[in-house]
């Protein structure tokens, strides 16, 4: 039943801005409405309702802190129907209406500068998939990031089909981490993906995977890249990202998805999604 419950955290993450209900959630995993919050709560210790307006209100702080969109339409790709209720629920979790809190976030973030030794491009990637594994641990108090074998645990049956892949991790929280908008981590603790980047497009779905694993598909699209050495750099590397995209306006905003950090053969590289 973990694993129902890890997909129902997915597919809530995935699908914030869409006016979906736990109907339709329960219908995805094939189980009752009732027997989804019940071990919904079992696990995450709220309701997947409360779990998902967390989620929202997290992105909503992201896009609020480094993109230039306006209130309304943040409210609108964070799945509240109106500027009226997204103000409320927003005022209620973070204390500070959208406006102020944008303005208190903004008046720090401008006064930092980005961290020197990082270069950030703007580039465009090509269609691809990724094969995941959902960990609700910190990249922090993982061992093994970047080792293929611990990356592909559980996939020795698909190694020759894999072959063409790099060790990946997508970050769900990191773009709320870093601007201090995670709550209850005592409760829902960071959410670290582990798996495979796949170099070439394959075709997935006539692959069975294990269990914990899911696929993944990443559409052609703009990103920021940065290169790093080692992974205790991450947060630098980020921070510089993130500053450098504000200082240097270019018409691509941060998405709010989850950057995802691929061990290419000499460096790590940072991708954060972009959109225009």
């Amino acid at each position: 039943m973990f694993n129902a419950m890890t997909r129902a955290e997915i597919w809530l993450q995935d699908t914030l801005e869409k006016p979906l209900s736990i109907d339709d959630l329960a219908q995805h995993l094939g189980y009752s409405a009732s027997q989804v919050r019940r071990q919904f709560r079992h696990y995450f210790h709220t309701s997947p309702s409360a779990y998902r307006e967390k989620r929202r209100l997290e992105r909503a702080a992201v896009l609020l802190a480094f993109t230039p969109r306006n209130i309304a339409q943040i409210g609108l790709r964070c799945g509240y129907q109106n500027h009226s209720s997204f103000s409320r629920a927003f005022q209620r979790h973070f204390q500070l209406s959208p406006r102020n809190y944008r303005h208190a976030i903004g008046h720090v973030l401008h006064q930092q500068t980005p961290s020197r030794g990082y270069t950030t491009r703007i580039e465009r990637s090509s269609a691809r998939q990724a094969v995941l594994m959902r960990l609700y641990k910190s990249p922090d108090h993982l061992q093994g990031l970047g080792d293929s074998n611990y990356h592909s645990h559980q996939l020795e049956s698909l190694q020759a089909r894999l072959a063409d892949s790099m060790p990946a991790v997508s970050l769900p929280d990191l773009l709320s981490e870093k601007i201090d908008a995670l709550s209850d981590q005592a409760l829902h603790p960071v959410r670290t993906d582990i798996g495979l980047y796949l170099e070439t497009l394959h075709n997935m779905k006539s692959i069975p995977l294990p269990a914990p694993y899911r696929r993944v598909n990443i559409t052609s699209r703009h990103y920021a890249s940065t290169c790093f050495d080692e992974f205790s750099q991450l947060s630098r590397a980020l921070t510089s990202t993130l500053l450098d995209l504000l200082h240097k306006p270019r018409g691509y905003y941060i998405s709010g998805e989850a950057p995802i950090v691929l061990w290419q053969p000499d460096h790590l590289e940072l991708r954060v999604p972009l959109t225009s």
